[in-house]
């Protein structure tokens, strides 16, 4: 059987500058204690068990805001996936201090919607429901419309106005350019501002690129995951058969027999440690 190892690989620009920004604090003195987590700072439990296991109290919840509920002092560490003004403003109240872990890529997005807000545009929001970068962006505004995957586009009002869609930036850039066809047709000035981050895209369309050379993807990443989920659906409405597991180890009840060429890819937060784990089993097999 060959094994294909499919880049890129590694850890994504945003991953690794808030796993850095979290290293900081745990080796600055000065920080205030005890250091909330408000979620997991990246999508992969062993990054996040290993800041755990190193004092970080990681919070779980429905909601930042409720999480915030939780705390009475310290600090608080906003996650890659960002949150919205308000919740930084209740930290804020509380005597909080605040260490920004939001990828740039989702920053940039945050900013695009308050702007498009402000010169008087309906926002259309595509991303996946109960996610911590859906629930930031939401949080800035009422007025702006979530659609997710389960959203039937036409029940959606006809609007005339101006009109605005932009994504979550771990989403499939096929489906935001589905979704943008389908609801131009019942908002003729919807204007798109397509905000997959880079690494996300790249990964995709690597696994693209293998289509017709592989018969079976490996998608090694967190099951927490938006961009490593993705990566299996992309393959498998492309016609690759495709599986996603989190470590090697899952791997062991799997016939593969049947596989001539396997290509494994992996998310934007999957350690390489990992990605070589699943490679050696193969290899092996």
């Amino acid at each position: 059987m060959k094994v294909i190892k499919i880049k890129p690989q590694g850890f994504c620009k945003g991953v690794t500058c808030a796993i850095n920004i979290v290293e900081k604090a745990l080796q600055n003195k000065d920080v205030k204690k005890p250091i909330y987590m408000l979620g997991n700072i990246v999508h992969n439990k062993i990054i996040v068990d290993s800041f755990r296991k190193r004092g970080i109290i990681v919070l779980e919840g429905q909601s930042r805001n409720e999480m915030l509920n939780k705390i009475q002092s310290g600090t608080i560490i906003i996650t890659a996936h960002g949150t919205s003004d308000n919740v930084k403003k209740k930290a804020l109240e509380k005597g909080l201090n605040i260490i920004d872990a939001t990828c740039r890529d989702v920053n940039k997005t945050h900013n695009l919607v308050k702007k498009k807000l402000l010169a008087g545009y309906t926002v259309y929001y595509y991303g996946k429901d109960n996610h911590p970068e859906t629930e930031g962006i939401l949080g800035l505004s009422s007025a702006i419309i979530f659609i997710s995957d389960n959203t039937n586009l036409s029940s959606l009002n006809k609007n005339n106005g101006k009109a605005f869609l932009t994504n979550q930036t771990t989403m499939s850039y096929h489906d935001v350019y589905h979704i943008y066809r389908k609801l131009k047709k019942i908002i003729p000035e919807l204007e798109l501002g397509e905000e997959i981050c880079s690494a996300t895209r790249r990964r995709q369309e690597a696994v693209l690129a293998y289509r017709d050379k592989i018969d079976l993807c490996i998608v090694v990443g967190d099951n927490l995951s938006n961009n490593t989920k993705k990566l299996q659906d992309i393959a498998k409405r492309n016609g690759i058969y495709a599986i996603q597991i989190e470590t090697a180890k899952q791997l062991k009840n799997h016939d593969f027999s049947r596989f001539e060429t396997v290509g494994v890819t992996a998310g934007a937060s999957t350690p390489n440690k990992l990605v070589d784990e699943v490679i050696d089993f193969l290899k092996r097999t």
